[in-house]
């Protein structure tokens, strides 16, 4: 009994002691909030202490992706641009759009910019070849690229005005019609009128190197990356290229320099002779710039195409008072092998996603065929190319039969006068296409062995090449985790 007494108020007690433990924590809970409601922060809280260094999260969103992907493209696209000098007409808003429309041909085929470039750089360098044999040293690249871009305009006593090529300017100074004083302009001026420094330049080539610094350092550390992030690469290739062929070409020029010939412009077609006597396409100097390119054939016959189902693009007028930015010079002998590796390389770019991760087994196989198509493509156009241009010609001037037009069409057989009728009409089917330039100009002409293969394969490069940017930003719903994760720069450091 005295036990059972004991116990019981052992238990009171306990009760007792645990009712003040929580009314004292209660009280405590309540003076804490009520001190901090009306006691400033600083009284209540202890400062937190203070943090060194600190790693940023290991990860990164689609957002960032997508934002790092455009910016460089945008660079690659629009930064690198060296547009023509434009017409006095043209407004800001005209050249801007004209400005648009090349750079979306750069999105389209980044390697069409690059091949400007080197066809340019490669007049250029003619141009101061032509100058130095004339005795003329003082002619720089830069010089080149201002008369090759329309920085020089022709106003004869008795003409209108009309721009010139690099090689018309020569041209007028060898004859003596334009003395050397009045394009020897001093390199600063040249650079004065450059709205552009290098420092814009700089950036992109700085902003272009940290992207592919980044691409390198996720396959060191085996880290997944994007379609889209392979294609900016393929853009890089290119921009690198044209930064390089474009880096004394001036930026942005608006106004061109005017220069007035000491006779007549009768009088300078006169003495030229029988060259100079046929109709003009674009200038009456036409016939000093000499041959095209066979890809500005290619690119004249398309444009031509365009203009019949009625999409003018540029002016009609004539003598023109711009030189058109989508014109290809001459390449060098020497230089001919660099679009060709630098295309061959772009395209083949797309082949390292060869095991990347895909959504669906058929964007897998699709990307795989495109990959293929668009590096095929490339190197079939260069085969047709070099076929077409030259290996055909070469055999068909080895290997002429001596058998005449006159044989194949004897009128004493009943079958080859028919066949004769047949190949008739297909020869003038083909002329009508081989010689679709504005007049039927013959300097214009393509062979069909080099045109009908090409347009095929133009077209189906298109076709490629669209599903490859579209399938850049589709495959971004579906990415490994490690796509995600960022660089630890930290693991490239020597740890001693």
């Amino acid at each position: 009994m005295i036990c059972r007494l004991c116990l019981g108020i052992s238990l009171i007690a306990l009760l007792l002691s645990t009712n003040q433990v929580t009314a004292a924590s209660v009280y405590n809970d309540l003076s804490s909030t009520a001190n901090t409601t009306l006691l400033p922060k600083s009284n209540t809280t202890q400062a937190a202490p203070p943090q060194g260094w600190t790693s940023q999260p290991n990860g990164r969103g689609t957002i960032d992706i997508i934002w790092q992907c455009n910016t460089t493209i945008f660079l690659c696209c629009w930064s690198v641009l060296c547009l023509n000098v434009p017409p006095s007409d043209w407004g800001r808003w005209r050249w801007f759009i004209q400005k648009f429309c090349m750079a979306c041909l750069g999105v389209i085929g980044p390697e069409f910019i690059f091949q400007l470039a080197l066809g340019q750089w490669a007049s250029a360098r003619r141009s101061v070849g032509d100058f130095k044999r004339l005795g003329y040293s003082q002619w720089t690249m830069r010089h080149a690229f201002l008369a090759d871009m329309g920085g020089f305009v022709l106003h004869p006593p008795d003409f209108v005005e009309f721009v010139l090529d690099a090689k018309q300017v020569h041209y007028l100074v060898e004859k003596g019609y334009i003395p050397y004083s009045a394009i020897a302009i001093d390199p600063a001026v040249i650079k004065d009128k450059n709205k552009t420094d290098g420092i814009g330049r700089f950036l992109t080539v700085i902003q272009i190197l940290w992207f592919t610094l980044n691409c390198l350092g996720r396959v060191t550390q085996h880290l997944a990356i994007t379609t889209f992030e392979l294609t900016t690469l393929g853009f890089i290739i290119c921009t690198l290229g044209t930064c390089f062929f474009w880096a004394h070409k001036p930026m942005d020029v608006t106004i061109p320099i005017v220069l007035i010939p000491n006779a007549k412009m009768a009088d300078i077609l006169k003495a030229a002779g029988d060259k100079a006597r046929e109709p003009y396409k674009f200038t009456p100097l036409d016939f000093v710039s000499g041959n095209k390119s066979s890809w500005n054939l290619y690119w004249t016959f398309w444009m031509r195409v365009v203009r019949n189902l009625g999409i003018e693009f540029g002016s009609k007028r004539r003598p023109i008072t711009h030189i058109q930015d989508d014109n290809f010079p001459m390449l060098s002998r020497g230089s001919s092998i660099v679009p060709v590796f630098a295309t061959c390389l772009f395209a083949s770019v797309h082949l390292a996603a060869w095991n990347f991760h895909f959504a669906t087994e058929i964007e897998r196989i699709l990307w795989k065929i495109s990959a293929v198509g668009t590096t095929a493509c490339v190197v079939l156009y260069w085969l047709s190319d070099w076929y077409a241009w030259h290996l055909h010609p070469a055999l068909k001037h080895c290997f002429t039969t001596s058998l005449s037009r006159s044989q194949l069409e004897d009128p004493e057989s009943g079958i080859l006068p028919k066949t004769s009728e047949r190949r008739r009409r297909f020869l003038n089917a083909a002329a009508s296409l081989k010689y679709n330039s504005e007049g039927h100009d013959p300097a214009l002409g393509i062979p069909l062995k080099a045109l009908i293969p090409i347009t095929v394969l133009g077209a189906v490069y298109w076709v490629f090449r669209g599903y490859i940017l579209l399938e850049d930003f589709i495959s971004l719903r579906s990415q490994p985790l490690s796509a995600y994760e960022s660089i630890s720069w930290s693991g490239f450091i020597p740890h001693l």
